[in-house]
């Protein structure tokens, strides 16, 4: 047994057992519990050098206090009786797994099948805890990889290997290099270069923290994609050095069918992968730090909403629906199937008894205290819940569970047979299916899908089809008036959250824009689809119909802007100045005014672009802001543009010189804390009107900057609002999935429509003030009567 002695400490340890080795040395367990060693083969004088810098210079570990290892950090050096250096001791890490299990589908259905989306956010957020120490320290991670990374069933993590970091003595600057790093994790200005001889920066580990951060939320490398290029798609390192990632601009990279798509994320997560992989591609300065990966990701999981179907399921209120559900449905796989995946048993070979899995115990864990005492909040509420006994224990994601509705529901013999019976003649047309043409059959068949799921939701109150349930119409509300649209010619309407809409200046076309990277056209006066437009390779942000009524102006965000010829549905051109503006992050929101065609622009980073679309000229207002807030609306005779932000504050800035012309001054009776999510004109420019976060509608004079009038109006967000050309009405379209008529002059309410099923994310009026269209989050397109109210048309994904 090897007896050898730590160096600062003066103790003594055994060597009891070998636990691994490299090319760099051996790692063994030690006689000085809790503790490992490592020893190398290679023992050079600067090395152990390196190493009495570290542990004279400790990074403060960020889980400290929850008897919790996140960094592996040498405690002190080993030599030999004689006194020759061989190594150090470090902390063991406790039971844990590498990184890779859990953000790989199928490892982690079989090895931790209850680590869902909160525990990857989690779990993201420690790491960039656990770097933004290091960094504070001076030091350079390096070789950031998966296979140094260990987590644990609470989303606790561990950094590993940290021998191998950069380390810089503060007393005589010396530095000791990081010598080695791992493919798909080194920044284009590093590919290429000896890193023996490269100093390396903090800007340097931040690339390597946002594709660690991009596999666990997406289980995938950020450099992947559908090779739009000539020949052969390149290698990752190519790619890398190209900046193409999927939602770059000019990238020869896209979305796959099967991708998961970036929108699903918070709008502050959204912004920095967009810094780190598009402007940070070439200014490696304006990626995000460590630090700043913290804020986005504590305010991505506050913002996390369990799935009322499946407790396993999370995602972003902001997205508004669960995307997991629909690729479930869509795919047939669920990637976060709280259910093991159980391989079968080698052949030949005695069962051992099962252990129970310690991923199954424990909740999440965050570095950040106030996250940690969020979650023991959220966890008090849950057990004041009555949960039904389903048989399934709660395991290690004892994350907020919902209340299931227990099945099968009391239900008699004779409704149990009528079921048997129905779906006895369905499988009988399944059997029929391909004598039927393919469009028809597919047609019918959604056709009875929807049928089924209406006559389940009115007996049973679920489906069978794991759809989101869809609220039934209060008691005495028909619903005979809706007519339900289906698309023409085989194509379907959209699949994602309505974002844009806009009609033609004689009020006979409609264009939406979605989620899904398409532009729909449709008749607004039949319903019927016309064209759809998909240049777009990711979520559009806006579409602006411009006053020939012939032409369409769409931008989706990552800022890249389109121009339509809409009578023939072909692309004109793409505006390539105006994305080589690189907007910070994308583009969070933007507004047109089609007289003088001038287009306002609010990026994820803060800052807003205006853009001449007739002289390409583009003006940066810049900002220190994130824009995570912001919305904007452009005057009628587009010389001034009104903007919020994410200090509360109401700005105007002139057009022409993107200067501030000034700040609403008076606040009073304006909660500024309460931040504006929703901005409009009307009378000519002469009243402003604002909504909110917290539901509230304010009426401004907007020549004096006085606050006429402020009143809730929703029970949670105004997420848009719309002025009649006539100035007669106000439409306001809230969170809580209600529309709202008001009169414009006394700020009374006229109607309230309840028929959708999701937040209302924008609103469109025609401009001979006769119809209302509505988009919202349950991808749905709704056409009204505006003075009556009437439903007239759903324009649904069919």
């Amino acid at each position: 047994m090897t007896v050898l002695k730590c160096q600062v400490s003066g103790r003594t340890l055994s060597l009891t057992k070998q636990i691994a080795s490299s090319g760099e040395g051996t790692v063994w367990k030690t006689s000085y519990r809790g503790f490992l060693a490592k020893l190398y083969h290679e023992r050079t004088p600067e090395r152990f050098q390196k190493l009495r810098v570290m542990i004279a210079h400790p990074p403060q570990d960020p889980t400290l206090g929850q008897n919790h290892i996140s960094l592996a950090w040498p405690k002190d050096l080993l030599e030999s009786q004689q006194g020759e250096p061989m190594g150090f001791i470090m902390p063991e890490v406790g039971e844990s797994v590498k990184l890779s299990t859990i953000y790989n589908p199928r490892l982690r259905s079989r090895k931790a099948p209850r680590f869902n989306w909160y525990y990857l956010h989690t779990a993201a957020l420690n790491i960039a805890s656990s770097m933004d120490a290091v960094h504070k320290e001076g030091y350079v991670v390096g070789d950031v990889k998966p296979q140094n990374i260990l987590v644990n069933n609470q989303a606790l993590v561990s950094i590993i290997d940290t021998d191998s970091f950069q380390v810089q003595d503060p007393h005589t600057r010396e530095v000791f290099r990081c010598l080695v790093g791992s493919e798909g994790f080194t920044p284009s200005e590093l590919l290429g270069k000896d890193l023996a001889s490269v100093d390396q920066t903090e800007m340097h580990d931040r690339f390597r923290l946002g594709v660690i951060v991009f596999l666990l939320l997406f289980g995938d490398q950020p450099f992947k994609g559908k090779w739009i290029g000539r020949g052969e798609s390149p290698q990752p390192t190519t790619l890398i050095e190209k900046g193409f990632w999927p939602y770059a601009p000019q990238s020869l990279i896209r979305p796959g069918p099967n991708t998961i798509p970036l929108s699903i994320l918070h709008p502050q997560l959204q912004s920095c992968f967009h810094q780190c992989f598009t402007q940070g591609h070439g200014q490696p300065h304006l990626r995000p730090s460590a630090d700043q990966w913290m804020t986005a990701l504590q305010k991505a999981i506050a913002s996390l909403k369990t799935c009322n179907l499946e407790s396993n399921h999370h995602y972003s209120q902001s997205y508004g629906h669960c995307y997991w559900c629909d690729r479930s449905s869509r795919l047939g796989v669920d990637i976060f199937s709280p259910n093991p995946v159980i391989p079968k048993p080698a052949p030949k070979r005695r069962q051992q008894k099962k252990k129970k899995s310690p991923w199954a115990t424990q909740p999440p864990s965050q570095a950040n205290p106030a996250l940690a005492a969020a979650y023991a909040q959220r966890m008090q509420q849950l057990q004041n819940m009555q949960i039904p006994n389903s048989g399934i224990t709660r395991s290690i994601l004892q994350m907020p569970l919902v209340q299931r509705t227990s099945w099968p529901p009391s239900i008699s013999n004779s409704v149990l047979g009528v079921i048997l019976c129905g779906f006895s003649f369905l499988g009988l047309g399944l059997l029929l299916a391909p004598e039927l043409n393919p469009q028809t059959f597919s047609y019918w068949s959604k056709s009875l899908e929807r049928a089924v799921d209406q006559w389940l939701i009115s007996k049973l109150g679920t489906t069978f089809t794991g759809e989101t349930l869809a609220q039934l119409p209060p008691s005495g509300q028909s619903t005979a008036a809706q007519t339900i649209v289906a698309p023409a010619n085989g194509q379907k309407g959209h699949w994602d959250t309505i974002t844009t809409l806009s009609i033609s200046p004689d009020s006979s076309t409609l264009v939406s824009g979605s989620r899904d990277f398409t532009l729909k056209v449709w008749n607004l006066k039949t319903g019927q689809l016309l064209n759809t437009l998909s240049e777009h390779y990711e979520p559009v942000v806006s579409s602006h119909i411009m006053n020939d009524g012939q032409s369409l102006i769409s931008s989706s965000i990552s800022g890249k802007v389109l121009q339509w010829d809409l009578s023939t549905a072909t692309l004109r051109r793409s505006f390539v100045n105006y994305t080589a503006m690189r907007p910070e992050g994308g583009i969070r929101t933007t507004v047109t005014d089609p007289k003088t065609r001038i287009m306002a622009s609010s990026a994820w980073g803060g800052s807003i672009l205006l853009y001449n679309l007739k002289t390409d000229k583009v003006t940066r207002i810049p900002s220190q802001l994130m824009a995570s807030e912001q919305t904007m609306v452009l005057s009628p005779d587009a010389k001034s543009l009104v903007t919020s932000n994410s200090d509360g504050q109401i700005q105007q800035w002139n057009v022409q010189t993107g200067k501030l012309v000034r700040r609403l001054p008076n606040t009073e009776g304006w909660q500024s804390s309460e931040l504006t999510s929703s901005i409009a004109l009307g009378q000519q420019g002469k009243v402003l009107i604002t909504g909110s976060w917290g539901g509230n509608i304010g009426l401004w004079n907007f020549q004096t900057g006085k606050l006429i009038k402020n009143f809730k109006a929703h029970e949670k967000m105004v997420a848009s609002l719309a002025v009649s050309t006539d100035n007669q009405f106000l439409i306001s379209g809230g969170e809580d999935q209600t529309i709202k008529i008001w009169s414009l002059k006394t700020g009374q309410l006229l109607k309230t429509l309840t028929d959708h099923q999701g937040s209302i994310s924008t609103l469109a009026i025609s401009p001979n003030n006769r119809w209302l269209v509505s988009g919202s989050s349950d991808r749905s397109i709704k056409v009204w009567n505006l003075k009556t109210g009437k439903l007239l048309r759903t324009l649904l994904n069919s």
